[in-house]
């Protein structure tokens, strides 16, 4: 049996336009039996500047672990590389004192009028190596996140990325609806990937989306998802793939946006979770 932590991502308590909404997200998460959560490095900072040491003590009140940091930026900018890496080594430190250890690395923002050339993706890799290497010195585990609207979007982008990472710099954190979303099955590329998965994302894809697509939705839009067990994706061969792979990190269910409570639609997913996935949700 699949022997692994079960969390739930914050992004759906709208913490980006309010900070403090993560203890709400906290909360939510321990009262459904969530071991974790996640949350963007710089809501960490705002939390470490305006409620110094308060993050610590509501994650532990709750018994639930801040699991990962993610980060995001410009990494084919070579000037930015210095700024990027003072940023992992800042958060990778907060994680240890969290309770966590994934740091999780999302690419710039697609650019597709030129497409970005095989140099540009060295480069990417090349600064991603940089900024896994300082967050591995102050005691956390970089992983490389394929998203939509990004420089890797689609299965050979994704590919052509992880190609080019150093494997004991940078590992693989692959979300299932980010994949599908950018054109794939996300399950034969998590089987392709498996020995370097260090962080998973489960996330639905809407019945709607090929509609939506159609329709035109920006780029990075978080529309088109929906709670597990909602959507048009069977989870069920990404377990078998993590138990083949003797995979024992974090499974984070994740919903970019919702029109439900917050706390509704993680109930939602706990149930897919709980039943068609037939996991339990392990002791904090």
């Amino acid at each position: 049996m699949l022997d692994v932590r079960i969390g739930h991502t914050a992004l759906t308590w709208n913490y980006f336009d309010a900070p403090e909404r993560l203890a709400d997200a906290i909360r939510d998460c321990a009262a459904l039996g969530y071991a974790g959560t996640e949350t963007w490095g710089g809501t960490c900072d705002w939390w470490a500047r305006e409620r110094p040491g308060e993050l610590r003590k509501v994650l532990a009140d709750h018994g639930v672990v801040m699991a990962c940091l993610f980060q995001f930026g410009d990494w084919i900018d070579r000037s930015a590389a210095g700024a990027l890496i003072n940023d992992a080594q800042r958060w990778a430190t907060a994680l240890k004192e969290l309770g966590g250890e994934i740091l999780m690395l999302v690419p710039g923002e697609r650019r597709d009028d030129p497409p970005y050339s095989l140099d540009e993706f060295k480069r990417m890799a090349e600064t991603m190596n940089r900024v896994g290497r300082a967050a591995r010195g102050a005691g956390a585990m970089a992983a490389m996140h394929p998203h939509w609207g990004t420089m890797a979007e689609s299965r050979l982008e994704i590919d052509v990325l992880l190609e080019h990472l150093d494997p004991a710099a940078v590992g693989f954190a692959p979300d299932t609806g980010q994949i599908a979303k950018g054109g794939a099955d996300p399950m034969p590329v998590i089987e392709r990937w498996a020995e370097r998965v260090r962080h998973v994302h489960m996330k639905d894809l809407s019945p709607r989306w090929a509609e939506m697509r159609k329709a035109g939705v920006p780029r990075r839009s978080p529309e088109g998802y929906a709670e597990l067990g909602q959507g048009v994706l069977d989870h069920r061969p990404l377990i078998q793939i993590l138990d083949r792979a003797n995979y024992s990190g974090w499974l984070m269910a994740e919903l970019d946006e919702t029109s439900r409570p917050a706390r509704e639609a993680a109930q939602l997913s706990k149930d897919y979770i709980t039943g068609p996935l037939g996991l339990k949700m392990l002791a904090r």
